[in-house]
């Protein structure tokens, strides 16, 4: 059934595009086992086809993969009871299970609000950081920059490979799972230097 949906995403994003990858993003950010190590680095490769704009679709697979966190946030904004009467409810749906979110709670209360940054990098805890988030009552503002930083960077790494890589798309996953902790530091990284060319530029404005 799961290879099923995958596949079934997939096809929409080479047949309808961009409502393609949306949809696809938004659905992966509530339901774990769609993984967008997949679904990422495919959109990658329509773009690399010239079906895509890659810079349009790493925006558009960024924003609605912030959307799909946006009930879980609320959802925890409700309380840890409500959280805990979902999880019995529709856990099991998701695919999410209770010791992972128990993780979440642990991870969220040790490092605070950073994690839903960093947490985005990272397999499974990004699917369920936003319990913990809401039912910490993190600004939502700062929740939702936080997200979106966070998301925009893994969907320009993943699918910028899969741009690059082209008919190889498929060994993106693979790499994913053997050097999760390289593609953190190179996400931070890359917010670092972005952040400080931001800093630069302003500053050499102002001596102008």
């Amino acid at each position: 059934m799961i290879q099923t949906l995958i596949d079934w995403l997939v096809n929409i994003i080479e047949t309808i595009g961009y409502p393609g990858v949306m949809l696809s993003m938004f659905i992966e950010s509530f339901f774990a086992p769609i993984p967008s190590e997949l679904i990422l680095p495919f959109s990658g490769f329509v773009a690399s086809n010239g079906t895509l704009n890659i810079y349009l679709t790493i925006i558009l697979a960024s924003v609605a993969a912030y959307l799909g966190t946006l009930p879980f946030y609320f959802i925890g904004r409700w309380g840890k009871e409500k959280v805990d009467l979902f999880f019995r409810k529709f856990g099991k749906y998701l695919f999410i299970k209770e010791e992972d979110l128990d993780k979440g709670y642990v991870i969220f209360a040790k490092h605070g609000n950073k994690v839903v940054f960093f947490g985005r990098l990272i397999p499974i805890v990004r699917t369920i950081i936003s319990f913990p988030a809401g039912v910490a009552n993190m600004n939502f503002a700062i929740f939702s920059a936080y997200t979106l930083a966070g998301t925009l960077i893994w969907s320009s790494l993943l699918a910028g490979a899969g741009y690059l890589l082209g008919d190889n798309w498929d060994v993106v996953g693979s790499y994913i799972s053997k050097y999760e902790k390289v593609i953190i530091v190179m996400g931070v990284l890359f917010v670092v230097l972005f952040i400080a060319k931001g800093v630069y530029d302003l500053v050499k404005r102002k001596q102008k």
